[in-house]
């Protein structure tokens, strides 16, 4: 798993890049703030349950969408232009 959640801890993202890392770390906490919504709601419980497999076609990193969210998440920084965080650093 790229990421887990802990009850009480938060959660922990591990990723090839500081980039990506980021991106599923905003992905996380959206998607927790939406099944918070939901279940504040009391809607939680009656939408359709993916299964494994189901699951792991949908978790595709196509269409640019990493790239894509960091320029959303660092439009306006200066210092997002400095360095060229979607590759692993090197060892």
């Amino acid at each position: 798993a790229r990421a887990i959640a802990m009850r009480g801890n938060g959660a922990v993202v591990a990723a090839e890049s500081l980039m990506h890392a980021t991106v599923l770390t905003w992905y996380l906490e959206d998607a927790a703030r939406i099944e918070w919504q939901l279940r504040a709601a009391g809607l939680a419980d009656g939408g359709p349950v993916l299964s494994p497999k189901e699951a792991a076609a949908r978790a595709v990193g196509t269409g640019r969408i990493y790239e894509r969210m960091w320029e959303f998440l660092t439009a306006g920084d200066p210092e997002g232009a400095l360095a060229d965080l979607s590759q692993p650093r090197a060892q």
